[in-house]
């Protein structure tokens, strides 16, 4: 037996282990980056979470708007302008003495 024969069947071994851990750590590292829930679909994720409190708080400016017009609108505090404004926009309704300016819609 030659004196290099123990030293090269060692020789898979020491490569063996290496190849593997290496191997694991590419796998989970793939995963942390491009999985399901890796750092790329979390940063989706926070641009989605971005657009939706914006659409949140456009939606509470948006009901606060209504809130203070259906206030008007109670008995409580019923003023006789608002009434007077919204029958007519409903009604589509003008007095002879009125003067009409139309805005345009969206």
């Amino acid at each position: 037996m030659p004196a290099g024969t123990p030293h090269m069947l060692l020789r898979p071994r020491q490569i063996l282990a290496p190849v593997i851990f290496a191997t694991v750590f590419g796998y989970f590292g793939y995963h942390l980056v491009n999985g399901d829930r890796g750092l790329l679909a979390m940063a989706h994720l926070q641009r989605e979470v971005l657009v939706a409190e914006q659409n949140l708080a456009e939606a509470e400016t948006t009901r606060k708007i209504w809130e203070r017009r259906v206030a008007a609108l109670r008995n409580q505090s019923l003023e006789p302008d608002m009434l007077d404004e919204r029958a007519r926009v409903l009604l589509n309704f003008a007095r002879k003495d009125d003067v009409i300016v139309f805005m345009p819609t969206r």
